[in-house]
């Protein structure tokens, strides 16, 4: 075969232990991802399209039976009553508070209820910026 064939020149050849030429190892099979599937905790769906995944991705912090739990919800699903959009101060992320956890935009200062401020301070969040667990600094 000359340098001007058009046929391409055939894959390398790799010798292994017993000394007979083989061809390239095959590739591993990727481990499936890790961790739990993001799907609406109140329908049950997963995200349909690459925005749904985005807006699932937010956390809702909303009242629970032993106090406040996170929550992921669809586009359909968020649930209604007062919403405040806590963010942290260096990245820009944090959960959005659900009724009776959300700031009263009528209280001074938009001071968070108790409960909230325990759940975020129990969470590692410093209250005094915000900033979150992440972006905290690590003593």
């Amino acid at each position: 075969m000359n340098a001007f064939s058009p046929t391409p020149n055939p894959s390398p050849r790799h010798q292994n232990p017993s000394g007979r030429p083989v061809m390239a190892t095959p590739a591993a099979t990727p481990a499936p991802a890790a961790g739990p599937s993001l799907c609406c905790d109140q329908c049950g769906q997963p995200p349909a399209d690459p925005l749904q995944q985005i807006l699932m991705s937010a956390v809702w912090l909303i009242p629970g039976p032993d106090g406040p739990t996170t929550a992921h919800y669809c586009r359909t699903c968020p649930p209604s009553g007062p919403i405040t959009d806590l963010t942290c101060l260096r990245c820009g992320d944090g959960p959005l508070l659900v009724g009776d956890l959300a700031a009263d935009p009528a209280g001074p200062d938009d001071v968070l209820p108790a409960a909230t401020q325990h759940w975020l301070t129990a969470a590692g969040w410093r209250l005094d910026g915000p900033v979150c667990p992440d972006c905290r600094p690590r003593r």
